[in-house]
């Protein structure tokens, strides 16, 4: 496919969908009912202490493991699971909340792909000899070669280990990425996570090396990272590269809309987006489609009645494992 037919066949995407539901930019909700059970993208976690740990560095540059082929056919990464919303909720948002950093635009004029996000793309990575996928944002720190993601995407959880062979690949459409595959240096998340596979810690960074000698945050920009945010926010968007049908994870959509609380610690956002879209950013205060304050990723979706997506917004021990990150 020539570069000029690309926008358009994106456009022609986001449009089939806008058909259907025009508030939604490339998802719909389905119709309400019972309370829903969920799945991986979301039991209610426990809030515990939780100490975040690192994995060892990538030694390895995973960056010619990954063919477009493997990337097509990576399995998007979303752990099975069942709960419902307790009855009585939890009181919303943290006693302090900040900024943990601005947005960051890219240095000079990237040709990325059109109509696609520069600062989101798909994370890849191996686990147990299968090869995965989900969905990451950049976040702008003096390093400036750091993204956000699930904490599922780096550690499979209780009783699991950490993953291999991660790559990022910004702009990510059909098969390749408009900046290059960056391969990752350190990824850390939380004790709570890998011991518990406790979603109220379902968060992670990655740090990557740099790429022909340039940073990540110069080359594509960074997003903003703010903490401690309710769970009821206007003008949210959601990017995120669902991979099971109707979906194919070639094409990211975005999701529009107000989030609201959900259970005892979620936020949740009506959206059909599935797996491969965990990890993806929930943007507020947008400057631009690409740039924007990430206050919380995907983390889990509803399986049955109203399709959400859901996440726990990020916490103050979010904002010092990003301090750790610096």
């Amino acid at each position: 496919m020539n570069k000029s037919a690309m926008p358009r066949m994106l456009r022609l995407a986001v449009a089939a969908v806008l058909l259907t539901a025009a508030p939604l930019s490339a998802a719909v909700a389905a119709p309400a009912a019972p309370a829903p059970e969920v799945q991986a993208a979301a039991t209610t976690g426990v809030r515990a202490p939780a100490l975040p740990k690192s994995a060892p560095a990538g030694a390895l540059d995973a960056t010619g493991y990954w063919t477009a082929e493997k990337m097509r056919s990576a399995i998007p990464a979303d752990l099975p699971g069942d709960a419902k919303p307790p009855a009585n909720k939890a009181p919303d948002g943290n006693s302090t909340s900040g900024i943990a950093s601005r947005p960051v635009a890219p240095l000079g004029h990237q040709v990325l792909n059109d109509g696609v996000p520069s600062t989101a793309g798909k994370l890849f990575f191996s686990d147990n000899g299968l090869n995965y996928v989900c969905s990451a944002a950049t976040i702008a720190n003096n390093y400036k070669n750091l993204i956000i993601t699930a904490g599922h995407c780096v550690h499979s959880g209780q009783g699991g280990n950490w993953h291999s062979n991660i790559v990022f690949a910004p702009s990510y459409y059909n098969g390749a990425s408009g900046a290059g595959l960056w391969n990752w240096s350190t990824a850390r998340t939380f004790d709570s996570w890998m011991s518990s596979s406790d979603f109220s810690h379902d968060q992670a960074f990655v740090t990557f090396g740099q790429r022909n000698g340039a940073n990540l945050i110069d080359a594509v920009g960074g997003n903003g990272l703010v903490w401690g945010n309710t769970r009821d926010q206007a003008n949210t968007r959601i990017w995120g590269w669902p991979a099971e049908a109707p979906f194919n994870g070639e094409v990211p959509y975005y999701q529009d809309g107000n989030t609201f609380s959900y259970g005892s610690t979620d936020a949740a956002m009506s959206s059909n987006m599935n797996g491969g879209a965990s990890g993806g950013p929930w943007l507020k205060d947008r400057i631009d489609a690409n740039l924007g304050y990430v206050f919380a990723v995907t983390s889990r979706r509803t399986t049955s009645g109203p399709a959400y997506l859901l996440s726990t917004p990020n916490t103050p021990d979010v904002k010092t494992m990003f301090d750790q990150m610096t």
